[in-house]
């Protein structure tokens, strides 16, 4: 081979490899679909669910809830053991008790009568007067505004853990009712309120139905709750404030003086749900209640929200 044919040849190598494209830097992997990017959001709800049912006291709370339809279903088995049948007349007590002897599903709609006026609202302020107050407290408040969370978003998640924990703390009053029920007295078809015969199966969509609006019935208090939470930086301070603000309202809703202004009050129509069990259903003081709660979820929510965007974080 001359030189000339290897410096020819040469030349022709070097052209090769200066023909190669290398792929610009940062661009050598695909972009990652948008649907697989976890949101930060989503990531936050997420880890507010496993801190807030991972603590103790949210299990203690959750097993007193799961405990009183055991003690009712206890109580009224031992007051029935001699063949006698808990009517109208046996003492009063809450809704739907005279029933149980007849039918456990009873149970279910008696634990939440039974619960709904003190037990699970109690439940709900303690969780979330503790949700912005307890973070002050602990000093992790801060940490958590430093991430791209944003205080709105951090408020939005907070009202979602509790309104969370509202629907989890009446499932499980409705399971455990429905479980001691189901070994304690017989179950089959029910009578309604109306007179009317309805279905076993009917029947429990009643019973699924009754504690969702069981659960729907809470926001008020949690909103009031999130916003008394706002007001302070201690979380046992807050919870104990949002308990006797609950404790209050129930007492003044039993006052007839106070006649004109109880049907403002969050508690007024809770024990509404009972209407659920008419044939056909009566929808007025439920849909009263729903509106309330929307009402008073907004008025306290936007007060949590103002005071929150304005409140020096030095925890």
């Amino acid at each position: 081979m001359s030189q000339a044919e290897a410096e020819a040849g040469a030349s022709k190598g070097r052209g090769a490899v200066s023909d190669v494209r290398l792929p610009p830097p940062g661009r050598d992997q695909p972009p990652q679909p948008a649907s697989r990017r976890p949101t930060f959001l989503g990531t936050l709800f997420r880890n507010e669910l496993l801190t807030t049912f991972r603590r103790w006291r949210t299990l203690a709370l959750l097993a007193v809830l799961a405990a009183v339809p055991i003690l009712v279903g206890i109580a009224v088995r031992i007051e029935t053991s001699d063949g006698s049948s808990s009517g109208p007349g046996g003492g009063g007590g809450p809704a739907f008790i005279s029933q149980i002897t007849n039918n456990g599903l009873f149970l279910v709609f008696t634990a939440l009568a039974a619960t709904l006026p003190f037990f699970l609202p109690m439940s709900i302020g303690v969780i979330a007067g503790d949700a912005i107050a307890g973070e002050a407290n602990a000093g992790t408040l801060r940490y958590l505004l430093v991430a791209p969370a944003g205080r709105t978003r951090l408020l939005l998640t907070k009202y979602a853990t509790v309104m969370t924990f509202c629907l989890v703390a009446t499932l499980v009053v409705a399971l455990s009712a429905l479980t001691v029920g189901a070994i304690l007295f017989p179950l089959g078809d029910l009578t309604t309120i109306s007179g009317t015969r309805i279905t076993f199966a009917e029947g429990l969509g009643r019973a699924l139905l009754i504690a969702l609006v069981v659960a729907a019935s809470l926001t008020g208090v949690a909103a009031l709750g999130l916003f008394v939470s706002t007001l302070t930086n201690s979380g046992i301070a807050a919870m104990a404030t949002t308990v006797g603000l609950l404790i209050t309202v129930q007492i003044l809703d039993q006052i007839p003086q106070l006649h004109a202004l109880q049907p403002y009050f969050f508690s007024h129509y809770w024990l509404s749900f009972a209407d659920l069990m008419r044939e056909p259903v009566y929808w007025d003081d439920l849909v009263k209640n729903l509106g309330l709660q929307a009402l008073y979820a907004a008025v306290f929510g936007s007060a949590a929200w103002a005071r929150f965007m304005a409140k020096d974080i030095t925890a």
